[in-house]
């Protein structure tokens, strides 16, 4: 099943898994740990949902198994959100000018 990569990173706890993921790839177990707010099938459940959107990759070696950010998906999102890019470039073009303007007054 492929899922729609805005509605995975719309959830905070697979935005969490997501950021903790950057910074290594860990056995499951391992992530659970750094969740404990949430049970191990939690923890199993919100990765399926990310590796069915694209996101991450689950490989078993052994008797584990080790996920891995794949971000492949991610691109959608990117192109998605740059189309925006103009908006907020101007908004913080206009807040610098501001800003500045309002440092000379005082």
């Amino acid at each position: 099943m492929n899922r729609d990569p805005f509605a995975a990173i719309a959830d905070p706890t697979r935005r969490a898994i997501i950021e903790t993921l950057a910074k290594e790839e860990l056995n499951i177990n391992q992530l659970a740990e750094n969740f404990s707010y949430i049970s191990r099938q939690a923890v199993t459940k919100q990765l399926k949902y990310l590796e069915e959107s694209g996101l991450v990759t689950i490989k078993q070696y052994g008797r584990e198994k080790y996920c891995t950010l794949t971000l492949n998906n991610l691109d959608e999102v990117f192109y998605w959100l740059k189309q925006y890019e103009q908006f907020w470039n101007t908004g913080f073009n206009e807040l610098d000018k501001y800003l500045k303007k309002q440092s000379k007054r005082k």
